[in-house]
């Protein structure tokens, strides 16, 4: 009976890590975008100290 505890707390972690990866994947192209506009707004604001 032991061994179907433990086999029963395996399943729940491989299904929490499942779930865990899936919002973070999920979470990829939206902080992708961020980033973009991050970086440009970054070298905007090097060309505009560079051009000074």
């Amino acid at each position: 009976m032991e061994t179907a505890g433990w086999a029963t707390a395996a399943v729940a972690a491989l299904g929490g890590c499942v779930l865990v990866l899936g919002y973070v994947l999920d979470q990829v192209p939206a902080l992708a975008e961020k980033a973009v506009r991050a970086i440009a707004a970054v070298r905007r604001l090097r060309d505009e100290w560079r051009n000074e």
